[in-house]
């Protein structure tokens, strides 16, 4: 469907300064204030500043972003080879160019400009540049030269592959080195996240896991976590029962607030009640 075109708004003030190719310019605002429109603009100005498409760069957090903002672009420069020159002028003065004969025909132009520009304009996101960059100077960022990005949907199909070809091997008893009570210890495991966290928050917990290794490292390949987090709740090493029960006998803590919570919770009738009890 062919779009339809909207005149550029008239910019004033602060936007009017943010479209100002000479100014450095941070826009801070929210969501729906126009930050797209001032982007679009400043890119236009520096097109008809005589600025080659191919040295201008945008980047963007997300794709959408991106997309639009070409969008926006493209389709003002495609408007402009054809629009009449009344209407033009009020494009160029609403960014506070000149309305000069020479201004209307290089506004012309730019259309053909960027599509004949080597590489186009670059509008791209964040992870795009850095990619960009990756790939550019492999060496320097100490990665295969040739390497290929994993999509998010490719790495959780990955992860859950490998996820299941573990277990696959643990259940067997061999292959990987897990073998008796190691590969039982595997599958229980994992079993006892699914059941307390659910499939996928299971896979999200294993997936950051595998994201910090060099903690897994401190850990030691058997090491137990249990007498690290006694260590820093300041539960003695005798056991969590008996530390409990020591500080209630006392009244140290309020068992009666504690059971009145509970039962609290218990009334709520709610699963999430029910979860707290």
């Amino acid at each position: 469907m062919r779009r339809r075109y909207r005149p550029f708004p008239q910019l004033e003030g602060e936007q009017a300064q943010a479209v100002d190719p000479a100014v450095h310019a941070a826009v801070k605002a929210s969501a729906g204030t126009g930050k797209t429109q001032v982007l679009t603009g400043r890119v236009l100005n520096l097109l008809l500043s005589g600025v080659r498409p191919e040295t201008i760069l945008c980047i963007t957090f997300t794709k959408a972003a991106a997309a639009e903002m070409a969008n926006r672009i493209k389709a003002q420069l495609a408007a402009w080879v054809r629009l009449p020159d009344k209407d033009l002028r009020k494009d160029l003065i609403a960014l506070n160019r000149s309305d000069t004969p020479k201004a209307r025909e290089r506004a012309r132009r730019l259309f053909a400009t960027v599509l004949e520009a080597p590489g186009g304009l670059r509008i791209q996101t964040i992870h795009s540049f850095a990619q960009t960059l990756l790939a550019g100077f492999p060496a320097e960022a100490g990665i295969t030269p040739g390497f290929q990005p994993i999509e998010g949907r490719a790495e959780q199909e990955l992860a859950r592959t490998t996820l299941a070809n573990l277990l696959a091997e643990a259940e067997r008893g061999s292959g990987s080195g897990l073998k008796g009570g190691l590969a039982g210890g595997l599958i229980d495991d994992v079993q006892c996240l699914s059941l307390r966290l659910g499939e996928g928050a299971a896979v999200d917990y294993l997936m950051r896991c595998a994201q910090a290794p060099a903690e897994l490292d401190a850990l030691g390949p058997q090491a137990s976590i249990e007498p690290r987090l006694k260590e820093m709740l300041g539960i003695p090493e005798g056991g969590a029962d008996e530390f409990l029960a020591d500080q209630c006998a006392d009244h140290r803590f309020d068992c009666d607030l504690l059971r009145a919570i509970a039962e609290a919770n218990r009334r709520w009738g709610t699963p999430t009640g029910q979860g707290y009890a």
